[in-house]
């Protein structure tokens, strides 16, 4: 019994304490340095960066018309629940339509994407579409190149707002030498970039991607910005490849409990006494209880994208009204959880209806709705990525943290433990940042490159 108590018990608790931190703090990531993800055998890639244009066939927009003409909407919202509690309200959907069939003007937005500069290249197999960016000539002292990655369920028209406050920040009445040369890719499987033919095509796999578009550019070191997946895939990149990474810079910063001992103690501790939080804003009602209680009714989206993105995906591709509920109704929630509440889900109280509708109509002029779900589902198949999710970042961060996000209102104290935090600021913001707050947002970017 004595052997027991003081030998093999505290050895068998050390080896079981090391096996977990090794788990949660894994060193030596081999990280694969190529793919190929179009179709058929592996090819070499057609280096060649060719202009693009916008140009949907108008037989495209007559059938989304039909369409909508024929669409059934055949329920009704509840008579106690007349709001955004179940989904998208019934007779909103319906305002919805009508505007989309009868004043919406596609052509009009076409134009307004296509008013900044854009190319395709092809990488590991994929046509990869982008916009490039660059200040007015001889306007600013210093041109810095920034990468911005977008997320589900947008596309880079998030941005239309936010590249030109990167790019000539003070036509916006942001005080700054310098500006940005921005890059902004479409995700492959999203807007015009190619649907990847093959299974693997995860987060880091779309990172290292995005660096070999850097690379290919010109750009040895640059700039990160990134919300949702993009978040991720910056990060991803910064871990993986972070001598190509000047600073990071960051309008979602999720850690999940497990992925660090120290934020997990910091998580739990956090709860049952907020006041240790230096936010007064999070200190008032910060609580992991209600941020899984949270996750758990708002991520059912992710659980079937994460299994079986195909079969959902399939109903979405083929309606257009089905598809236009599924991805707004994010923008009401992700902007502002109590919009829940009123009957049009306060999607107007930030976003026209066009700027929605655009978004959407990125999704179903190109039929991608499926491919962008399947990079759920790689997400949580990529193990290495997983890995790597769990190492410090050293690089330089910054944390524009949303109030109302809902996914991620992280403590500056729990990302610190993760994050070589420079610059955390809270700003009055959803999901949604850069097509939300665009001027806020640019404002923090500056602002933290300004201070390194």
């Amino acid at each position: 019994m004595g052997f027991f108590k003081h030998l093999f018990l505290p050895t068998l608790v050390a080896i079981g304490g090391f096996h977990l931190y090794s788990t949660l703090n894994p060193t030596n990531i081999d990280v694969p340095q190529t793919g190929y993800f179009g179709s058929g055998p592996v090819k070499k890639d057609n280096t060649i960066i060719k202009p693009f244009k916008v140009n949907i066939d108008q037989q495209i927009i007559d059938d989304l018309k039909l369409r909508l003409k024929n669409s059934r909407i055949s329920h009704n919202s509840l008579e106690d629940s007349d709001d955004f509690y179940y989904g998208f309200n019934s007779k909103h959907l319906l305002k919805l339509r009508d505007y989309w069939q009868t004043k919406y003007d596609w052509r009009k937005y076409e134009a307004i994407l296509n008013e900044f500069p854009q190319f395709i290249t092809e990488i590991e197999g994929l046509n990869i579409h982008f916009l490039r960016v660059k200040p007015p000539q001889g306007k600013y002292k210093t041109v810095k190149p920034l990468l911005i990655a977008h997320g589900w369920p947008g596309n880079v028209f998030e941005f239309y707002k936010f590249i030109p406050m990167l790019t000539d920040p003070k036509k916006f009445g942001i005080s700054s030498d310098f500006a940005f040369e921005v890059v902004a890719p479409s995700i492959p499987g999203y807007g015009w970039s190619d649907q990847p033919k093959k299974t693997g095509f995860s987060q880091l796999a779309c990172a290292r991607v995005f660096r070999k578009l850097m690379l290919r550019l010109g750009f040895g070191k640059f700039y990160l910005q990134g919300g949702d997946w993009g978040s991720v895939i910056t990060s991803l990149l910064a871990r993986a490849w972070p001598d190509n990474v000047i600073a990071l810079h960051l309008n979602m910063l999720a850690i999940q409990p497990g992925t660090s001992f120290l934020a997990t103690v910091y998580e739990f501790a956090s709860t049952v006494f907020p006041q240790i939080l230096s936010s007064p804003n999070l200190s008032k009602d910060y609580s992991f209880i209600l941020k899984a209680k949270t996750l758990l009714l708002e991520t059912g989206y992710m659980h079937i994208q994460a299994t079986k993105p195909d079969t959902v995906g399939t109903s979405l591709n083929d309606s257009p009204i089905g598809l236009a509920a599924y991805i707004i109704e994010k923008f009401s929630t992700w902007t502002s959880y109590e919009y829940r509440a009123l009957q049009d889900g306060g999607l107007n109280k930030k976003f026209t209806n066009d700027e929605l509708l655009t978004i959407v109509m990125i999704y179903w002029v190109n039929g991608n709705i499926v491919s962008s779900q399947r990079f759920y589902r790689e997400f949580f198949l990529d193990k290495t990525a997983e890995a790597l999710l769990k190492q410090y970042v050293p690089i330089p961060t910054a944390h524009a943290s949303g109030l109302k996000e809902i996914y991620d209102r992280t403590p500056v104290e729990i990302s610190r433990q993760l994050y070589n935090i420079t610059h955390y600021k809270e700003i009055d913001m959803g999901h949604f940042a850069a097509f939300e707050a665009p001027k806020p947002l640019a404002e923090s970017v500056f602002e933290f490159v300004n201070d390194l």
